[in-house]
């Protein structure tokens, strides 16, 4: 009895764990908590000879929440609205964002249809391909590219399609870490990798080159896992 009821522990703890995946929350930490460990982990405690100053591990911590914010995508802003015009096949993104991550559209019907869904995705291409496609076919847009904060969408609408709307989703820029008393942005998460990029890049700087390769695998290995297990965004890729 009591191997089966930690078996379904278990299993409940397994099924539990999507509800946890995806989180934004973080662990409130800053910039100045970063430091004490990555200090505290190199032995650089000695606060009147520093080995590495405040200043370059700053940088080094601002340097991680992007590249952690550019391999995972874990900053997604969430949805904001386009609304599709007649003869209009380019629109201003207006929010400031490191990139698109998805565009849906709505064309416009109540309920379900027969012949395609009420929402669906548009395929990402590259801006050229769009721009140098089929450019007399109308109806429902089919694709989307980005270029220059404008999203481009093919076919170009008609008036059947405006008024419709396309849901835009994009992965926001972190602010920076300028300061000590930066609060850090990623999701709690993503600290134990934040401090292992940063001790990568201090020890590369003391020339202690394998120990710093040694860092930044597990470094990109933590971002991997993430991305895979509990972010679970497709990769934009090109068609």
């Amino acid at each position: 009895m009591t191997r089966k009821i930690l078996v379904f522990l278990c299993v409940c703890l397994f099924l539990a764990l999507p509800c946890y995946a995806g989180t934004v929350a973080t662990s409130g930490d800053t910039a100045a908590d970063v430091i004490t460990r990555v200090r505290y982990d190199l032995n650089d405690t000695n606060s009147s000879n520093y080995a590495w100053s405040d200043t370059s591990l700053l940088s080094w911590i601002d340097q991680a929440v992007k590249e952690i914010v550019n391999r995972t995508r874990c900053l997604e802003s969430g949805v904001s609205n386009i609304i599709v015009i007649e003869d209009v096949r380019s629109y201003l993104i207006t929010s400031s964002y490191l990139d698109v991550e998805k565009a849906e559209y709505d064309i416009g019907l109540s309920g379900t249809t027969t012949k395609q869904s009420q929402i669906y995705d548009l395929d990402r291409v590259p801006f050229a391909k769009l721009r140098y496609g089929q450019e007399t076919e109308v109806g429902n847009p089919k694709a989307f590219a980005v270029w220059n904060d404008d999203l481009y969408i093919w076919p170009i609408p008609r008036s059947e399609q405006s008024g419709n709307t396309i849901y835009l989703y994009t992965i926001g820029l972190p602010s920076g870490v300028t300061e000590t008393t930066s609060t850090i942005e990623t999701p709690a998460y993503f600290d134990t990798a934040i401090d292992l990029y940063v001790k990568s890049k201090a020890l590369l700087k003391d020339n202690r080159e394998e120990t710093s390769k040694l860092y930044m695998t597990l470094f990109i290995d933590i971002c991997n896992k993430y991305r895979q297990d509990i972010m679970r965004r497709e990769i934009v890729g090109e068609k």
